[in-house]
């Protein structure tokens, strides 16, 4: 998972609006393995619903085979609004997602934007991958996690057969 979360993947958070709705943003990520750090423009709508309501989720996922899947859930905290609260986060991020060259040159030329840091100490983790495609073509189901199947189903006897190792 750690390997995953290292790569420049984009993060989903989801927050909660004033009206009581959902909101989800795409947003660049860092994971220090234990807490997920945010960097939000000072004025954006889902850092404001955060300082209002500290309730997020926040989903990783790839777009490639084994189809990786992390989702984080719990209380984000608004840790920092100077640009020393930040600065060795972003160098982090912009390297990871734009390179050394390109991303430093725009970091240094959006230094005096205001950004609020956040980090998420996740109250919950939830990871997964796909299994591969010969797996998937031998048994079909193990695609889904066995709580999702009605007991007494087609789909789930046949479940139980497979991971059994028969057909």
């Amino acid at each position: 998972m750690n390997e995953f979360l290292a790569g420049p993947n984009i993060a989903k958070v989801a927050t909660v609006k004033k009206d009581g709705a959902p909101f989800v943003v795409p947003v660049w990520y860092d994971w220090d393995g234990k807490s997920c750090y945010l960097v939000g423009r000072k004025k954006s709508s889902w850092v404001k619903n955060i300082e209002r309501d500290p309730r997020v989720t926040v989903l990783i996922d790839g777009s490639d085979p084994p189809y990786p899947k992390v989702i984080f859930e719990g209380k984000a905290e608004i840790i920092g609004e100077g640009v020393d609260d930040w600065i060795e986060i972003g160098k982090r991020m912009v390297v990871k997602y734009y390179g050394p060259s390109a991303g430093i040159s725009y970091l240094e030329g959006s230094l005096d934007q205001p950004r609020k840091t956040i980090r998420l100490k996740p109250k919950s983790v939830t990871s997964w991958v796909t299994p591969d495609e010969k797996t998937i073509k031998k048994n079909p189901r193990l695609a889904w996690a066995s709580r999702y199947y009605t007991p007494g189903s087609t789909w789930y006897k046949d479940l139980k057969k497979e991971k059994r190792g028969r057909k």
